[in-house]
């Protein structure tokens, strides 16, 4: 696979410029999925989901190149960003009969505005999964063999010398590839905080 980290820090730069295709791209498929999966989260019916998050992306592009970090993190704007979509997409459902809010946070009779710091929490510890996950992705293409099994073992809390007997390693060797997978792990998050939480 090409190493993309080279341009993936300048991502929210490049994006702002509309020529930019490849950059688009790439930001589309980093920022996309976790759109979806927090509003899932805030409640937006499944059906729903993708022509919300597409609204969100077509609001990105056109706002993107005005964003300014030194008003806001990248982070506390693409929040807000999606907060006011998720909003106004499940205030729009209220005022239609046959549809109902599935979340408790944002349940009718409930002021949406007072549930803004409980998306805000959701989306801060939602982040840091998201990003740990992104990080793994990248560490499977790092390594083959017994490595990554060797690893969610022990994320499992298998002990040690069961993690051999089951994939026929030497406990020396178990405690080599676990220390190798988690120091690269920890390198592909800090990667990837650098290059997605810029500012």
């Amino acid at each position: 696979m090409a190493d993309s980290r080279a341009t993936r820090h300048t991502l929210i730069r490049r994006a702002c410029d509309p020529s930019d295709q490849a950059a688009w791209v790439e930001f589309d498929r980093v920022y996309r999925r976790f759109i979806a999966y927090i509003l899932g989260q805030i409640g937006v019916p499944a059906g729903e989901i993708d022509d919300v998050a597409q609204q969100i992306m077509l609001t990105l592009t056109r706002d993107l190149p005005g964003y300014d970090r030194q008003r806001a993190g990248f982070r506390t704007w693409l929040s807000a960003v999606i907060r006011h979509a998720a909003f106004a997409h499940l205030k729009r459902n209220r005022r239609r009969p046959d549809q109902t809010v599935a979340s408790p946070e944002l349940a009718p009779g409930r002021e949406l505005e007072g549930s803004e710091p409980e998306i805000d929490r959701l989306i801060e510890a939602e982040w840091a999964t998201y990003i740990a996950s992104l990080g793994m992705e990248r560490v499977r293409e790092r390594f083959q063999g017994n490595a990554i099994e060797v690893f969610e073992l022990s994320l499992d809390e298998v002990p040690v010398e069961e993690i051999a007997s089951r994939t026929g390693l030497t406990v020396a060797s178990v405690y080599t590839l676990r220390k190798r997978v988690k120091k690269r792990l920890y390198l592909e998050i800090r990667s990837l905080i650098e290059e997605l939480e810029p500012g």
